[in-house]
């Protein structure tokens, strides 16, 4: 400027001021979600990328001094290397999309096997794993294997059990402990019914006992009027016990 060298803004920072006779070059850091990746001299930052659309998330953050990257759900690929949009992947289960180039910016995919023919992919885990050598460990083979799937050996005479097979018994197993749970339970609440309403009627009947006394009068009746009142209290007695029971089972 004017014959003067001036200082490049360093990235992470843009232009504000070139310098003059006597002052230096004045720079700003780069605003929110806006970044510079070398020296430069421009008057602002380059906008970082949004990630927003369909199917796209931020994979890395935006700095200063760096892009946001942008990345596809899974199931999905991105178009070109700014991922600017997504495209569907089409690729089977245990199969992985290789990217073989670019035409006019577009990435150009193709499906090959994500693992090794000694080998299978651990969907759950998505790591790939050595499948099992039957014929190495003297077994024999009852299913071979594929993509996402590991081999199933078992010894001669033996019927080996899928892990569908082992996963039904133990669901099973939990049903027929929960069924066992449930029953003892009920054991249990019919036998503390049964022992609270036999302690119930036990004290009414006290009570009811005790709230009959003998009076002076009484002690000089006949024979026939004495054994007639007994008949009637006993009567009433186990009129009021049934009544008893009966509100007890309600």
């Amino acid at each position: 400027m004017n014959g003067r060298c001036c200082k490049l803004c360093p990235p992470g920072q843009y232009l504000k001021e070139f310098c003059t006779e006597t002052t230096e070059t004045v720079c700003l850091p780069c605003p929110d979600n806006s970044f510079s990746l070398q020296h430069n001299a421009f008057d602002k930052c380059t906008e970082c990328h949004s990630c927003q659309g369909a199917h796209r998330e931020r994979e890395l953050p935006c700095y200063s001094t760096a892009n946001a990257k942008c990345t596809c759900l899974d199931g999905f690929l991105c178009s070109d290397d700014a991922c600017s949009q997504c495209v569907e992947n089409n690729c089977d289960a245990g199969e992985r999309a290789v990217k073989t180039g670019s035409v006019a910016g577009l990435r150009q995919y193709k499906c090959q096997s994500a693992c090794p023919d000694h080998e299978y992919l651990d969907t759950k885990m998505n790591i790939c794993k050595p499948k099992l050598q039957c014929k190495r460990e003297g077994l024999l083979e009852r299913f071979p294997g594929n993509t996402t799937h590991n081999a199933v050996c078992h010894q001669r005479g033996a019927e080996p059990r899928t892990d569908s097979e082992t996963e039904s018994g133990r669901d099973a197993l939990c049903v027929t402990w929960r069924i066992g749970c449930v029953l003892l339970a009920l054991i249990l609440l019919v036998i503390l019914t049964y022992t609270s309403i036999k302690a119930i009627k036990k004290c009414r009947t006290d009570k009811t006992n005790s709230a009959s006394p003998v009076t002076e009068n009484d002690s000089h009746l006949s024979k026939e009027e004495s054994g007639l009142q007994q008949l009637i209290i006993q009567t009433d007695s186990s009129k009021s016990q049934l009544q008893e029971i009966v509100t007890a089972l309600q």
